[in-house]
C-alpha cells in the first residue's frame, strides 16, 4: 500500500462520523422540600471536531532548494550579527550602570569621611595659628629687647663699645591666600568631570 493510499484510507475513516450516544440515568423522584428548590443543571453539549485537512507538500526543484538554502544562510548570518550587536550594547549598558553605582559608593564614602577630613584640617590650622602667635610674640619681645639694647648702647656710647649684633629673626611662614568659595556653577562643572 502506498503512502497516499494510507492517508486517504485514514481520512475516509475520519470523515465518517460515528454516532455518539449519551446515556443519562434516570433519577428516582425525591420528595422536594418546599423551602429549598434544587436548580436543574443544563445538559452539556458535545462538540464534534472535524479533522483538519492536510495540505499537500509543494515539490521543489534543486534550484529552488539551493536558493532557499542560500537565503537561510544569509538570514542566519544577519541574525547572528544582530544578536552580537545587542549583546555588546547590553554589556556597555551594564558597565555604565556599574560605573554609576561605583560613583554613588565613592560619593557616599567621601561624605562619610568628610567630618574626619574637616577635623584633621581644623587641627592643622590650629597648629599654624599657634606657631604664628609664637612668632608674633617673639617679634614683640625682640623689638622690646632691641629698644633696651639701643638705649643701653646710647648710654654706653661714651665707652665706644661695639654695638651688639642684631639677632636674626626666624623665617616667617607665609600662608597661601584663602581661596574664594566655589560658586554653584563651578561646583557643577567640577562634578561633571567625575
Amino acid at each position: 500500500m502506498s503512502e497516499a493510499e494510507a492517508k486517504n484510507e485514514i481520512f475516509e475513516k475520519v470523515d465518517e462520523k460515528p454516532e455518539v450516544k449519551v446515556e443519562v440515568p434516570e433519577e428516582a423522584p425525591v420528595a422536594e422540600p418546599e423551602l429549598s428548590p434544587i436548580p436543574e443543571e443544563p445538559e452539556e453539549k458535545i462538540k464534534e471536531t472535524k479533522p483538519k485537512k492536510e495540505r499537500k507538500k509543494r515539490v521543489l526543484t534543486e534550484q529552488q532548494k539551493e536558493k532557499l538554502r542560500a537565503q537561510l544562510a544569509v538570514g542566519r548570518a544577519t541574525s547572528l550579527a544582530k544578536r552580537r550587536k545587542k549583546a555588546q550594547l547590553r554589556k556597555i549598558e551594564k558597565d555604565e550602570k556599574s560605573k554609576a553605582d561605583d560613583e554613588k559608593i565613592y560619593k557616599a564614602l567621601k561624605d562619610k569621611l568628610k567630618p574626619d577630613e574637616l577635623k584633621s584640617e581644623n587641627e592643622a590650622l590650629k597648629k599654624q595659628l599657634e606657631e604664628l602667635k609664637l612668632e608674633l610674640s617673639t617679634k614683640k619681645e625682640r623689638k622690646v629687647s632691641d629698644k633696651k639694647v639701643k638705649t643701653a648702647a646710647i648710654i654706653d656710647s661714651d665707652d665706644e663699645a661695639p654695638p651688639a649684633p642684631k639677632p636674626k629673626s626666624p623665617p616667617v611662614k607665609i600662608t597661601p591666600p584663602k581661596k574664594k568659595p566655589l560658586t554653584a556653577r563651578q561646583k557643577m562643572l567640577l562634578m561633571k568631570g567625575l
